[in-house]
């Protein structure tokens, strides 16, 4: 199984006020070699318990979600996002374009099988379950998507892509903790996890594929201390280089006028925004020049059968010794456009 890869994935929605807010896949690749040892490590960094990072961090069990990002960097080949930007009425178009940029990225990463946590809920897996299908209503449409790639030639189809539920897959926890580590770096300013994990993750724009980039001033890791490691436990580093940078006057404001301190990943957050503008942009450049063929072709067709029409005789005025005038069925007026 050396050569054998597979990779977990998990998403999550991060909504901004006033402002695109973004949808992103987050997953983890492990070499089919590693994974016994891999679902060992993280059931021990977990407790053997089923683990959800935005139920531990309310709970307060903080300890557990750095234990897991500590153990993806032990023992994931590789750790990813792919981020689209996405509106309010949007979010399963959003969803399918991230994962068609997913699935080629594993592809080409040579992955053999995608563990994705369903969307299905425990009475929809029975009924499923039941009904004798493989794939419940709430996971077809990603399947729909597996396929249409597929059908295309655009990924391979030795890789398959399966759904199951987090309760029973150890591997998602560690796909659970990445995306809730960069959802909370991004939604509440709160850099610290994430950043146990960043200088080995990648950040792919959904729309290209090309790899974004992250700006190095971000917070250090938590320091061990006595309880729950959490956001309230900054190192002095972390402290220094991020929560006590100082504010500065605003250009044409008043001297006493500030702004907030930069955000780290703010420039992250800027050119996900510019990759789908320019996506749009292309996609409308590409409809006005489709157009434009067509009315060329139009234009073209209608000269061609102007000029193959035969000519219109010339009237003659009438006298007592001339015919009565063609009728317009005698005239080949017909315009036929190729």
């Amino acid at each position: 199984m050396a050569d054998y890869r597979l990779a977990f994935v998990d998403e999550t929605v991060i909504e901004r006020r006033n402002r695109t807010g973004l949808y992103l896949f987050a997953g983890i690749v492990i070499d089919g070699a590693d994974l016994p040892d891999t679902i060992t490590a993280v059931r021990q960094a977990t407790g053997n318990n089923s683990f959800h990072a935005t139920d531990l961090y309310r709970r307060g069990f903080h300890s557990r979600i750095t234990a897991l990002l500590d153990t993806i960097i032990e023992h994931a080949g590789w750790t990813f996002y792919v981020a689209q930007p996405i509106g309010p009425r949007d979010r399963e178009q959003s969803r399918q374009q991230a994962l068609g940029r997913m699935l080629h990225q594993l592809d080409e990463q040579k992955v053999h099988d995608v563990i994705a946590d369903t969307r299905a809920g425990p009475d929809e897996q029975a009924q499923t379950q039941r009904e004798g299908r493989k794939v419940s209503i709430a996971d077809a449409p990603d399947t729909d998507t597996y396929k249409r790639l597929v059908r295309s030639r655009q990924i391979n189809a030795r890789m398959r892509m399966l759904h199951r539920d987090d309760r029973q897959q150890p591997g998602l926890w560690m796909a659970d903790a990445a995306a809730w580590a960069l959802q909370r770096a991004v939604a509440h300013d709160d850099p610290q996890w994430w950043s146990r994990i960043t200088d080995t993750a990648t950040v792919l724009d959904a729309h290209t594929g090309r790899e974004l980039t992250v700006t190095s001033n971000r917070a250090a890791p938590p320091q061990p201390t006595s309880g729950e490691r959490g956001p309230e436990h900054l190192s002095q580093s972390a402290q220094a280089s991020l929560l006590s940078a100082p504010p500065y006057p605003q250009p044409h404001g008043p001297a006493n006028q500030v702004t907030a301190p930069i955000h780290p990943l703010a420039d992250l957050l800027r050119q996900i925004e510019a990759a789908a503008t320019h996506h749009t942009q292309q996609q409308m450049l590409c409809s006005i020049r489709g157009l434009n063929r067509v009315i060329t072709a139009v234009a073209d067709a209608v000269d061609a059968s102007t000029q193959s029409m035969p000519a219109r005789p010339a009237s003659v005025p009438r006298t007592p010794h001339t015919g009565p005038e063609p009728s317009a069925a005698a005239v080949d007026t017909e315009l036929t456009i190729e």
